[in-house]
């Protein structure tokens, strides 16, 4: 299957900010350097094709989810600054992997993933997640169906499935775990904010 040259933008933007973020304590323009090398790295060749389309071809272009994340986690790490996502998203994307994925694997005789070739169940749930973002306050949840709806409709990606641009496998565990962290540490600073002040400065 032919690569669309914007998908690579996908595994070109993951490389750029896991490259970034391993480099936090550094000074802005190594970070900065960091995630340049590590953009440019997705174009070395790795047999007849790049580290980019390698990656494509092997598990799929990236979820409009996964891209909203790896920007978050990018200016982050060039900023120097923390990057949390709401936790409207994180239930949202933890909700629809935990529903879609099984029957897609055969858990079922019913395929969700066919519903994301016509029908309006697809962007009647996107809808649904817009307006659980207004309703949270999430904007990130407001930019990950409207960076999903604008891929979709100009053909970004080779594939014509709604679900592709939705959502990618590894989501769904990115968001569990992000959750339980992010939970973990609203209950360690819930319990500090309860101990005296001598005891929370030890």
């Amino acid at each position: 299957m032919p690569i669309n040259a914007v998908e690579v933008f996908g595994p070109t933007l993951l490389v750029a900010a896991l490259a970034g973020n391993l480099v936090r304590s550094k000074p802005q323009s190594v970070r900065i350097l960091a995630s340049t090398c590590g953009a440019a790295v997705t174009n070395l060749p790795v047999g007849p094709a790049t580290a980019a389309t390698f990656f494509l071809g092997t598990v799929g272009p990236v979820s409009a989810a996964t891209l909203v994340f790896a920007a978050g986690y990018l200016c982050a790490a060039i900023m120097k600054q923390q990057y949390r996502a709401s936790r409207a998203l994180l239930v949202s994307l933890i909700i629809t992997g935990a529903v879609f994925y099984p029957l897609t694997f055969g858990l079922s005789n019913f395929d969700p993933y066919d519903l994301g070739y016509r029908g309006l169940t697809v962007p009647a749930l996107m809808f649904a997640f817009v307006l659980v973002g207004w309703t949270a306050r999430a904007i990130d949840i407001q930019l990950w169906i409207a960076l999903a709806a604008l891929l979709y409709m100009i053909g970004a990606y080779d594939s014509n499935n709604l679900w592709d641009y939705l959502i990618f496998p590894t989501d769904p565990i990115w968001a569990a775990g992000a959750l339980a962290i992010d939970l973990q540490r609203g209950r360690a600073r819930r319990q500090s904010t309860k101990l005296p002040p001598c005891q929370r400065a030890g």
